[in-house]
């Protein structure tokens, strides 16, 4: 793995198991993509799929956390921060699950809304502080692609609501994929335990 420094990455043991997981909730959130199809809106938003969802959401969590403990965003407090933001996104979407299949006639429309902001807006600083670190070629721009299809996958909600659960597991579950990959992939390709310092 090349850096612009050159340096290596942390290979200390908490990106692993938080890739784990986050690979985990993207092949689960992958074969809900595939389910969409299958069982199209309004079947795939019923109760069952809601929990599904719900540890989809987990594995985001996990992502976002594993990429974060590599520590090769920069400057690292307004990355963390960005992380934060888009972590309580999910724990949002979490809660929402939660109150879905306990009552699937509530009205949680501005709550899924403003997951969506925080997810976003804390993803995408993720991302551009990744951009700005010592990353380069792909690993540099993966967390920007979730944002990316994320939005396209927002987007189809009120274009084709079967569509949009389709592309919410495997448009925007590719991304995650591969975000939790890349993080396998940077933790495990140096062979010295030495991380990337990142500014404050």
């Amino acid at each position: 793995m090349t850096t612009k420094q050159g340096d290596a990455v942390s290979s200390s043991q908490g990106p692993a198991v938080a890739s784990a997981v986050g690979l985990a909730g993207a092949v689960l959130q992958l074969g809900y993509g595939a389910a969409a199809i299958v069982f199209p809106y309004p079947a795939i938003a019923e109760r069952g799929w809601e929990l599904v969802w719900l540890a989809i959401n987990i594995g985001m969590i996990a992502g976002v956390a594993g990429w974060l403990l590599l520590d090769v965003a920069t400057p690292r407090r307004l990355a963390r921060t960005g992380g934060g933001v888009a972590i309580a996104g999910y724990l949002i979407r979490i809660a929402v699950s939660i109150w879905l299949v306990a009552d699937p006639s509530a009205y949680v429309d501005p709550a899924i809304v403003a997951s969506i902001i925080l997810m976003f807006t804390g993803m995408g600083i993720v991302g551009v502080c990744t951009a700005r670190g010592p990353l380069t070629g792909w690993p540099a721009w993966a967390p920007l692609t979730t944002v990316a299809a994320g939005i396209v996958t927002a987007t189809f909600y009120s274009i084709h609501k079967p569509t949009h659960f389709i592309l919410l597991g495997l448009l925007w579950g590719t991304t995650w994929l591969a975000l939790a990959l890349t993080t396998r992939s940077l933790r495990t390709q140096t062979p010295h335990q030495q991380s990337v310092p990142a500014a404050n």
